[in-house]
């Protein structure tokens, strides 16, 4: 069985701000190959759609109250999602995922490293069925400035029936945010607009 594959999104960075647009980014899912087996063809399953809440999608981490450049510690933003699906024991579906990000260390960081929680969720008909969190253990090496990095890899068992399909799942992933970083986020969201044709 050949596993099926996620797509691979890369989010464009605007301006230093790393500002994003309120809506979730879902992430398309690339059809994969097939084989043959006993003279019978058979597909792998299809994977669950990924989806980037934007008021989720950057992390930002000051000293205090200030939200200057000089009082930056840290700022991040999710870069890409990567990852596969393939049949599991028991009917269920694996899907393995690695979550791509792009960290800049702020004037006010203190130490070569950063801890960055992330949030993943599964979701099925508008329910949050499972949710987990995560560290992301950055180090800066050699007086580096900046990073682009990748999670371990992330395993999902997704429970299958007749009636229940993984493709009927979706995957929400962002950064695990206090109250005044989620404030902040949604304070500085670029809106998506409409112009006259």
């Amino acid at each position: 069985m050949i596993p099926h594959s996620l797509s691979r999104v890369f989010l464009s960075f605007r301006s230093a701000t790393f500002t994003r647009a309120a809506a979730l980014l879902a992430l398309p899912l690339l059809a994969s190959g097939c084989q043959t087996q006993s003279d019978s063809i058979a597909f792998a399953p299809a994977c669950p759609v990924v989806e980037i809440p934007g008021e989720a999608a950057d992390y930002y981490q000051y000293t205090g109250s200030e939200h200057d450049l000089s009082h930056l510690v840290v700022r991040s933003a999710l870069r890409e999602v990567v990852g596969s699906c393939a049949d599991g024991a028991h009917r269920t579906v694996v899907t393995n995922m690695q979550v791509g990000l792009h960290v800049v260390r702020g004037p006010a960081s203190k130490v070569n490293f950063v801890n960055i929680p992330y949030f993943v969720a599964v979701v099925y008909n508008g329910e949050i069925k499972s949710k987990k969190e995560f560290i992301a253990h950055i180090e800066f090496d050699g007086g580096e400035l900046q990073k682009i990095t990748s999670t371990r890899n992330i395993p999902i068992t997704l429970p299958i029936s007749r009636r229940i399909h993984s493709d009927q799942y979706h995957i929400e992933i962002g950064f695990q945010l206090t109250q005044a970083q989620l404030d902040f986020n949604r304070a500085h969201l670029v809106m998506p607009t409409f112009h006259k044709l």
